[in-house]
């Protein structure tokens, strides 16, 4: 089917396979073709470029990512879409579908199916339950895997292209950068959600080590308790040496904190 994303043709596909967005994947399909075409423009996508799509829902997206670029992966959890997607992308031959949990799904496998793609993007309309758990899975990869655009609760987005500080917030300042690329009002989604979303891209320049990780999440365990405190459970008893070491007083937060002085920590760890 042509145009998915126009309401007439979505109403359509949910009639016709007698289908209910489930509440419990937080699906909301998105019904205005101009906001689709504009959230693959911003990819800059060609036949190059190989795409991971997480979360399909009925193929909106996918039709558009399918049209400009080599091959699409798309991970669907919902099994009900099994049909739906059959007919909404037939003959669409560029796209994969695997059934499975993207949070359970191997990063580098999926990458090392797409390496004769000389760009590898991930593209995808995230639902908002587990919104921060994926971007974190992909910017915390070693994969391939260069961008990443998303559409997100709009309140996720204005924090991650903020300065307010969170683990996840590092990981993208060290790997690259965050832009805040359009708003999408709540009214264009079938059901209308109860928050408006906005897309976002990230760009990945470098890999971030799980050392590097390991050491954010430590120092945000809890937020009330000072950078000492947190990170006693990696250093132990060199956690007042390591600190005093990179000139950051044992009484800070981890907000207080930017990534160069986690890099710091980081190196001077190691010299100890």
């Amino acid at each position: 089917m042509e145009n998915i994303a126009k309401k007439s043709n979505t109403e359509f596909i949910l009639n016709t396979f007698n289908l209910k967005p489930s509440k419990k994947y937080g699906q909301n399909f998105l019904v205005d073709p101009g906001i689709i075409q504009s959230i693959a423009d911003h990819a800059s996508l060609d036949k190059e470029t190989a795409v991971i799509e997480i979360g399909p829902g009925i193929g909106a997206l996918t039709e558009q990512l399918s049209n400009k670029a080599g091959k699409v992966l798309c991970f669907e959890i919902d099994e009900r879409l099994k049909e739906v997607l059959s007919f909404s992308l037939e003959g669409h031959d560029n796209v994969e579908i695997i059934f499975q949990d993207f949070m359970k799904a191997d990063l580098e496998e999926a990458c090392n199916k797409l390496k004769d793609y000389k760009d590898i993007c991930v593209v995808t309309n995230l639902p908002y339950y587990i919104t921060s758990k994926i971007i974190t899975k992909i910017v915390s990869s070693s994969t391939p895997i260069n961008r990443l655009v998303a559409m997100v609760q709009k309140e996720v987005a204005l924090k991650l292209c903020s300065e307010e500080k969170s683990p996840l917030k590092m990981m993208i300042d060290y790997v690259g950068d965050v832009q805040y690329e359009l708003n999408v009002p709540r009214h264009v989604f079938m059901p209308a959600p109860h928050v408006d979303s906005a897309v976002i891209s990230i760009h990945k320049e470098r890999v971030i080590s799980q050392e590097l990780i390991d050491l954010i999440e430590a120092s945000y365990t809890a937020k009330r308790k000072t950078l000492y405190n947190n990170l006693k459970s990696l250093y132990h008893d060199q956690t007042k040496e390591v600190l005093e070491s990179c000139g950051i007083p044992a009484n800070k937060r981890a907000e207080e904190l930017n990534i160069d002085d986690y890099i710091r920590i980081l190196e001077r760890s190691h010299k100890l």
